[in-house]
């Protein structure tokens, strides 16, 4: 008698385990349809799969001979892979971390806490320049694109690629450097293939004008210069500006004795005219654009003062 009471006490508990855990999951399911339906009425987008955080193409834009960073944010990846092509000719460059192109240069990266993966393009050069696309491996595939825009600076001469000066006489050679995203960190001088260490030459110095306004309104070029005070016979030859971001460009001197001929002597004046007048606007635009109120202000002065005096002479 006491075998079988036991026996319908264990399944009375049984009985109501079953009924505890099917109440239980009912309440659990319909808070989660509530909150789920909650959220559909917001307005909130759902994926049940990896997506991609932003549309449409994004652009990056580096110097050449810096690193370029493209990035790929992906959310909710889970098994799934990241691969980067170069869409121009369809090479695989990278899948996950792994890299497949000779160049080196390229490597893929992966920020756990941003989920960003970042294509690295080392020592940019001008044919990198173009599209790149961020592929996941989904069913059917999830991709954004990058283009990438490589920045060239230029090297110019101010002045003439012919400088002709008398001997003992003071010049000064001057190259630009324009349209750089960053200054250079240097400007070289070279005499034919050797290398100018002023420290080593009596009344020789360079100098460089980061930043400087020029007449094209880039407020990024720079200026390098060399410049020497007492030129001799052996200093003609070419003399190459070589700054560390952009191409050098060569000017020729040449120093001349007294009885030169005529046409050496115009052409020597005519480039330091010219040199002069450069630098001449040069410094006048920088000025201007320092005290462009200053210069409204007089204007106005010198205008109201005019008037005053035409009125008390009529």
């Amino acid at each position: 008698m006491s075998a079988l009471k036991e026996r319908n006490k264990m399944c009375h508990s049984n009985l109501i385990f079953i009924v505890l855990f099917i109440c239980t999951d009912y309440v659990t399911g319909d808070i989660s349809t509530s909150l789920a339906l909650s959220k559909l009425n917001s307005g909130a987008t759902f994926f049940a799969g990896p997506y991609l955080d932003g549309s449409g193409v994004s652009n990056v834009t580096t110097q050449i001979g810096t690193h370029a960073y493209l990035p790929c944010k992906v959310k909710q990846l889970g098994n799934k892979s990241v691969s980067w092509v170069r869409v121009r000719d369809d090479h695989i460059l990278t899948v996950d971390r792994m890299t497949f192109i000779a160049d080196e240069r390229f490597q893929s990266f992966y920020v756990e806490s941003s989920g960003v993966w970042t294509l690295q393009i080392k020592y940019v050069q001008a044919r990198d320049a173009g599209i790149y696309e961020c592929q996941v491996s989904t069913e059917p595939k999830i991709s954004a694109r990058v283009h990438l825009h490589v920045v060239v600076p230029r090297t110019e001469l101010i002045g003439d690629s012919d400088r002709y000066v008398k001997a003992g006489s003071a010049v000064i050679l001057r190259c630009v450097v324009r349209g750089a995203l960053e200054p250079p960190s240097y400007i070289i001088w070279y005499h034919g293939t050797q290398q100018i260490f002023t420290e080593s030459r009596r009344g020789w110095k360079t100098q460089l004008d980061r930043g400087a306004p020029d007449l094209d309104g880039d407020i990024h070029s720079t200026i390098g210069s060399l410049i020497i005070e007492s030129t001799r016979k052996k200093d003609s030859g070419n003399y190459s500006c070589s700054p560390s971001n952009s191409p050098p460009i060569t000017v020729s001197l040449h120093v001349i004795n007294g009885e030169s001929s005529a046409s050496a002597v115009t052409s020597s004046a005519r480039s330091l005219f010219d040199d002069s007048i450069s630098m001449f606007k040069q410094r006048n635009l920088q000025i201007l654009l320092r005290h462009r109120t200053f210069v409204m202000l007089l204007v106005l002065v010198i205008y109201a003062q005019l008037s005053c005096h035409v009125n008390y002479r009529l």
